[in-house]
């Protein structure tokens, strides 16, 4: 085989690496062929394959730079430190950064402990989104990792709240266990549908449980854990009305149709 093939076949197996929308963008066409031992290539792997990269937030949205230079310097002009109080990716401006997107989950954050923490000028330092979520990789806690994540600050040893792993560990269990009574329901409700019965009590019940439960996760970023449950049990609760509404609704249609 020829050197020109074997580039050609080289250059095709890189392309495919390269997600769709990085044409055009530099910052993701050279990090991907980067070593992995490398930070840049590192990052690049991490990043690879997340929700951030299903929708196009790459490198340029957090440090800066220009995605369409066509040499290094040129791709690296603008980009961010973490050193500068304002540069956006400093410790106390990364809740702010990610509320760009994030906007409910900032203005719950914003009403916490912990975001005062972030934005005192002392020595004690809060943490911030990434601490639980990660930055390129975006991680979704479980009842189980979210309190070895409280743990980390809220011990006997530091004599900071120790109840806090257990409480949080509660309350993202039972969040995780409304989710599965809605999205029983749901499937109920929409299987009954399918089937052509008139469940629209029920179709209501499932978009008020489903709301709750979209408010309970947004709720989660202020750490009220009352405030929390209060939605998680709504959520639960509409989710359960929705499956007994969908029962009787069925129940009449099929006696409405046995005494025609």
């Amino acid at each position: 085989m020829s050197f020109a093939k074997i580039s050609l076949c080289l250059l095709s197996m890189i392309w495919i690496a390269i997600p769709a929308f990085a044409e055009g963008n530099s910052c993701v066409a050279c990090h991907s062929n980067l070593e992995e031992k490398s930070p840049a290539g590192k990052a690049y792997r991490i990043w690879k394959d997340t929700v951030h990269e299903k929708y196009g937030v790459s490198c340029e949205r957090c440090h800066g730079g220009n995605p369409s230079g066509k040499t290094r310097s040129g791709s690296h002009l603008g980009m961010l430190r973490p050193d500068p109080p304002e540069g956006l990716i400093n410790a106390a401006r990364i809740p702010e950064l990610c509320g760009k997107c994030h906007e409910s989950q900032l203005k719950e954050f914003t009403l916490s402990r912990h975001y005062q923490l972030i934005q005192s000028r002392g020595k004690v330092r809060g943490p911030t989104c990434i601490t639980c979520h990660g930055s390129m990789h975006t991680a979704v806690l479980s009842p189980e990792n979210v309190a070895d994540a409280c743990q980390r600050c809220h011990n006997a040893e530091n004599n900071i709240a120790p109840n806090i792993p257990d409480e949080a560990h509660a309350t993202l269990d039972l969040i995780f266990y409304a989710k599965n009574t809605v999205k029983w329901s749901g499937e109920f409700v929409s299987l009954a549908k399918k089937q052509g019965y008139p469940v629209i009590k029920a179709e209501a019940a499932l978009k008020e449980a489903e709301e709750k439960f979209r408010l309970s996760k947004i709720k989660w970023h202020s750490f009220d854990f009352n405030e929390i449950l209060t939605l998680v049990d709504g959520a639960y609760e509409s989710a359960k009305m929705a499956k007994k509404l969908s029962d009787q609704e069925i129940a009449e249609t099929i006696q409405k149709k046995t005494s025609e």
